[in-house]
């Protein structure tokens, strides 16, 4: 069976890093798009006269439109980048999806732990209208969110996690600086990579749920850290970005 797809047209687009670009599309159809924050899509497109398929979780806050959003990273030479940075307003692609389990389930834990590195917070971004009906449902709910990148100029969709966490004060953002900095850091911000934090965080096994999402060295070294902590599989969920274009299945 063919898989289906459905035809894009590219309406925004616009830096959100140095080396990250963000993406709006629409579907050409008309008809709506319908997903659950924490999911991709694949992306089907010629490239070096080659067909190809990249997947890239989606961005969108539900509440604000029916758009379809991404962040892609610029890497030179790659076909999925390559292609997305080329292309104009209007221009179009051919889709399929939503797919993928990184979402966050009908349950009650004391707190999330969302852990990411660069465009691995994608999904977190799109999960922000859900996480505040569940803060209405559960008050005593607490979201932490811990965004590994180098520098403070990497911070991707820096202002909207800052934002949310002015308006929620459930919820905490946690940039972690990889690189050495020069200047002063914020109160909420820290140095070292995101894994190296779990210490100071008083992880529960029992009341807590964590998500790792982005770069696989990463994620493979929260996800030992996390069992030696106590945690059970069913309380870590992955999804790998094996490449910068790149996802593998999650758990």
């Amino acid at each position: 069976m063919s898989l289906q797809t459905f035809p894009l047209i590219l309406k925004d687009t616009y830096m959100v890093t140095p080396t990250v670009r963000h993406f709006t599309f629409a579907r050409a159809d008309g008809a709506s798009f319908s997903f659950i924050p924490g999911q991709f899509i694949t992306i089907h497109f010629e490239y070096g006269g080659q067909l190809l398929r990249r997947s890239y979780s989606v961005a969108t806050i539900p509440s604000q439109n029916e758009t379809i959003e991404f962040a892609a990273s610029y890497v030179k030479d790659g076909p999925g980048s390559e292609f997305l940075f080329q292309l104009a307003l209007g221009g179009a692609l051919e889709a399929s999806g939503p797919f993928g389990r990184l979402i966050l389930r009908d349950e009650t834990p004391a707190r999330y732990i969302l852990v990411a590195t660069g465009t691995g917070v994608t999904p977190y971004r799109a999960m922000l209208s859900e996480i505040s009906r569940r803060f209405a449902c559960q008050p005593s709910l607490e979201v932490l969110l811990l965004l590994g990148v180098r520098t403070q100029e990497e911070l991707l969709y820096g202002d909207d996690f800052i934002a949310f966490a002015n308006n929620h004060p459930q919820f905490h953002f946690m940039p972690c600086y990889s690189r050495e900095l020069t200047g002063e850091l914020k109160s909420f911000e820290h140095r070292g990579h995101v894994q190296a934090s779990f210490d100071g965080l008083n992880l529960n096994p029992q009341q807590d749920i964590v998500y790792l999402c982005g770069n696989p060295n990463m994620i493979d070294e929260a996800f030992e850290k996390l069992r030696t902590l106590g945690f059970d599989t069913q309380n870590i969920r992955r999804e790998k970005y094996i490449s910068p274009n790149t996802k593998s299945a999650t758990t």
